[in-house]
């Protein structure tokens, strides 16, 4: 609970754009659009490098450098620190340079009694802007108001899609 609360009271500050489309007591849908000032393969790679940069003060164990992705059906999105490791979703689907489909609970909500199925779509623009969408799916038992769950994700996904964007921007 100690978790849940703290994860709930730090973004009650970054939640000010929420993207939530849909919320019932039952599920949540967040989605999120950014244009990034980068050509599509840039942005893929980059985004496959996801310790790069993924908050350090998301992650299980503090260190967002030990975190991965593996680019194919049932990798896995982990976290592994010597012997503590955490699963942060296993890869569903991949369309090299185009989309990649998640499953699982990010964070707190990997403890929670849900699932979730999250959608990464790159799409060039021109060849130098990629439009990156984000879609995360939650469903099933949440046990505190759904909505705050929604705003804190949301809020947690747009902070990593910023971090994501300012590196590419950056170089």
């Amino acid at each position: 609970m100690k978790i849940t609360s703290l994860f709930l009271l730090i973004f009650t500050t970054v939640i000010a754009k929420a993207e939530v489309s849909e919320v019932s007591e039952q599920h949540f849908t967040i989605n999120i659009n950014t244009a990034i000032e980068a050509p599509i393969g840039e942005v893929y790679d980059q985004f496959i490098q996801i310790g790069d940069w993924w908050q350090d003060s998301h992650t299980w164990f503090g260190d967002a450098s030990k975190m991965s992705i593996e680019p194919e059906a049932g990798g896995c999105f982990c976290e592994r620190n010597n012997e503590q490791q955490a699963l942060h979703m296993t890869i569903s689907q991949i369309n090299l340079g185009k989309s990649l489909h998640m499953t699982g609970g990010l964070g707190p909500l990997s403890s929670l009694a849900v699932n979730g199925y999250m959608t990464w779509s790159f799409e060039e623009t021109d060849n130098k802007t990629t439009n990156l969408k984000l879609n995360y799916r939650v469903t099933g038992f949440v046990n505190q108001k759904t909505e705050d769950w929604a705003k804190a994700v949301n809020g947690v996904l747009q902070q990593q899609l910023e971090n994501l964007k300012s590196k590419l921007q950056a170089e």
